[in-house]
């Protein structure tokens, strides 16, 4: 029989007569191990609590307090940094958030057709800037359209709030209260029209006023706008003027597109076929060159200047490439004979955009091979402009008679541009500047002051920004003028509020409760 080997492994107890006896057995077996490595534990962390006591200890008794680690503050940033890169609810894909049943009751009585329209306007106005994070750039741009249309942008007078005061209001009365934006009654018989305004701000009002040198400045003001539009239609703040809104949102779109070309097209023209021309036979550029820079001109800037020899060339290459035969036939006999001029077309000014025709390959081939130095050109047609915006044409009663029935033939005219300007022009488009014709049928422009949109308008608003009602400086001490001027403002709020009760009368009693509030 084998040696037994012993197993490193526990044997089970054999269980034998009583089993409970036999447990027992095993737990008084198990405890001294258990007890030994509580005992353990305990020596190992008694020592650190006895040496913690001991340190608390000393510090009381000498009348120190024992150091603590400080948390590390998180730098704040500043206000004016603080919300940079969040949602603003002006991106591109943005749209408003689902409301719930009880804010589409409240919208819906608060937008109500019985109330007046300036009240509406005005509380979409006030809600609008609270519901978007309207940075500082774009809040320039909508408060000058604001105040454009026709809105009182600023504190309002004799308003102001305390803490204490606002604890005692909804969230309504709080939006009204600490709002800048109001409608007086005065404005209560102005003509709405959101088209209009749009169409005045965006293409003769923002562009001389802001100036923008980039792209992205233009759509800044476009789509600002244009989502201040939208958020009217999705609230239905006025579904009576629903198609004149949607109008002004296709204004929006069409100044994207043609205000930065514009804005190009000045800071770029009149090109070189344009200032060859006014270099030779007459205009802004005539004799502003000088060879070598050895005499002081009154006209003398920092730009580069064309010499003679240099337009010379610019000039008969465009006419051989891109002009008819009867000009150039005409153009080389009256220069053999030195017999050109040219004659500045008077009482326009400017011209407006009918037909691009940019060049064909024929005609970039012809420039490759003999002038591969020189731009191709292609030609632009166009027919007299008068800016509404500038004083009238000084004519006689007769001429302005003809004038204004169409019996005074409108001039029309064709230049010769190279390609990269032709891809700003676009039909419709407005440039002011001087025409010039020469005496061989070939017509070309200045320097360019100014260019327009296709829907350019004009409107008298951008001449009442800051405009106040005249005191009457010779009246009494007794304060006649200050109550006509009360009593004046009391008839028109009577008027508006005739004019919802009239429109109203059928309404329901909460939107009659909502006429009686004061919402300017």
């Amino acid at each position: 029989m084998a040696d037994s080997v012993d197993l490193p492994i526990r044997a089970a107890c054999h269980v034998s007569g009583d089993s409970s006896q036999d447990l027992d057995v095993i737990e008084k077996a198990e405890q001294p191990e258990q007890t030994a490595k509580e005992t353990e534990t305990s020596d190992q962390t008694k020592p650190q609590s006895d040496g913690d006591d001991e340190e608390q200890a000393l510090f009381t008794e000498i009348g120190l307090a024992p150091a603590t680690k400080k948390k590390k503050k998180r730098s704040r940033r500043p206000k004016s940094k603080r919300g940079i890169g969040k949602p603003t609810g002006f991106e591109e894909y943005y749209v408003d958030p689902p409301i719930t049943v009880a804010e589409h009751e409240e919208e819906k009585s608060m937008y109500d057709v019985s109330r007046p329209i300036i009240h509406r306007i005005e509380t979409a106005i006030l809600r609008y800037q609270a519901k978007r994070r309207i940075e500082n750039d774009r809040r320039e741009i909508f408060t000058k359209y604001l105040a454009y249309g026709g809105i009182d942008i600023g504190p309002k007078m004799f308003g102001g709030v305390d803490n204490r005061d606002l604890e005692n209001m909804d969230k309504e009365q709080i939006l009204v209260a600490k709002g800048q934006a109001s409608i007086g009654y005065d404005s209560a018989n102005l003509d709405i029209d959101f088209d209009a305004v749009v169409r005045g701000y965006l293409t003769s009002y923002f562009p001389y006023y802001f100036n923008p040198e980039t792209e992205d400045m233009v759509k800044l003001a476009t789509g600002t706008i244009r989502n201040f539009l939208s958020y009217l239609l999705y609230h239905d703040v006025c579904p009576e003027y629903k198609d004149n809104i949607d109008a002004a949102r296709v204004s929006c779109d069409v100044a994207t597109e043609e205000l930065w070309n514009n804005q190009q097209f000045v800071a770029t023209g009149p090109g070189e076929f344009n200032t060859a021309c006014s270099t030779l036979f007459g205009g802004f550029f005539y004799d502003l060159y000088v060879e070598d820079d050895k005499w002081e001109s009154e006209k003398k800037d920092n730009r580069a200047m064309m010499s003679d020899g240099v337009a010379r060339k610019v000039v008969k290459f465009a006419l051989a490439g891109a002009g008819s035969d009867e000009q150039a036939i005409r153009f080389r006999d009256l220069a053999n004979r030195n017999a050109l001029s040219a004659v500045r077309v008077e009482d326009i000014d400017g011209f407006e955009v009918t037909t691009v025709i940019p060049p064909d390959d024929e005609l970039r081939e012809f420039y490759r091979d003999q002038a591969p130095d020189l731009r191709p050109v292609g030609k632009l047609r166009g027919k007299a402009y008068r800016d509404p915006g500038k004083p009238r044409i000084d004519l006689t009663p007769e001429e302005r008679l003809a004038w204004e029935n169409g019996d005074i033939p409108n001039p029309e005219f064709e230049f010769l541009l190279e390609e990269k300007l032709l891809q700003l022009c676009y039909p419709g488009m407005k440039i002011i500047t001087s025409v010039w014709r020469l005496n061989c049928g070939l017509d070309y422009f200045d320097e360019v002051f100014s260019t327009y949109c296709s829907i350019y308008t004009v409107i008298g608003n951008d001449a009442m920004l800051g405009w106040k009602k005249p005191r009457d400086l010779t009246a009494g001490e007794t304060g006649d003028e200050g109550n006509e001027g009360g009593k004046e403002r009391d008839e028109a709020k009577k008027d508006v509020d005739n004019e919802g009760n009239k429109e109203g009368e059928a309404g329901t009693g909460q939107q009659n409760e909502s006429l009686s509030h004061d919402y300017i």
